[in-house]
């Protein structure tokens, strides 16, 4: 496998950290943000963004039918983590603050696309923004922004850099002309 160059970012390492990252929450390992299934979507070196989207499940809702805000929260804070991530490489992060604005409601078998833009990266924090979106873009779901923390502790025995696509291994082009057909 072709291992990320840490000192020579770019557009290509950062979608394959971000695809090869996002693909790992797609496994039967039962943390929260796994049993959310996130997908990537996109990512901007440049801009710093990172754009991801999630099939609304039934167990996701509230007794009142719409996705539980507590999720949502959790959707945006897995995606500003991992957006972190890319950043911070092989260092810890935790987050700092988090603050969520609900502004319509999300329902089963409605798709969350979530982009999250980090606004500054500095030595020891990092801030970012993002917005839900309600699959055809017509309706801004939520909005959050966070403060992450890069830890002095790094990964041990854990080679991300190891473990991004395989030679040969393409990203599925994903667009937002192709989500609905990938709800199901």
């Amino acid at each position: 496998m072709a291992p990320v160059d840490w000192s020579h970012n770019s557009q290509q390492d950062m979608e394959r950290f971000l695809y090869w990252y996002l693909k790992g929450f797609n496994r039967e390992s039962g943390d929260i943000y796994s049993l959310l299934h996130p997908h990537f979507l996109r990512c901007n070196y440049e801009e710093k963004t990172l754009t991801v989207y999630f099939n609304v499940k039934d167990w996701a809702l509230n007794p009142e039918g719409t996705m539980h805000g507590g999720l949502i929260s959790t959707v945006f804070d897995g995606t500003f983590g991992s957006l972190c991530h890319y950043w911070g490489k092989q260092r810890y992060i935790t987050t700092v603050s988090l603050s969520t604005t609900f502004l319509k409601p999300v329902r089963a078998g409605d798709t969350l696309v979530v982009t999250a833009k980090a606004t500054s990266i500095g030595r020891t924090l990092m801030s970012m923004t993002a917005e839900g979106w309600i699959h055809d873009g017509s309706l801004l779901a939520a909005t959050a922004y966070t403060t992450f923390m890069f830890l002095d502790k790094e990964f041990e025995n854990h080679h991300w850099g190891d473990q991004t696509l395989a030679p040969g291994e393409v990203m599925p082009p994903h667009s937002p002309d192709t989500l609905g057909s990938q709800q199901k």
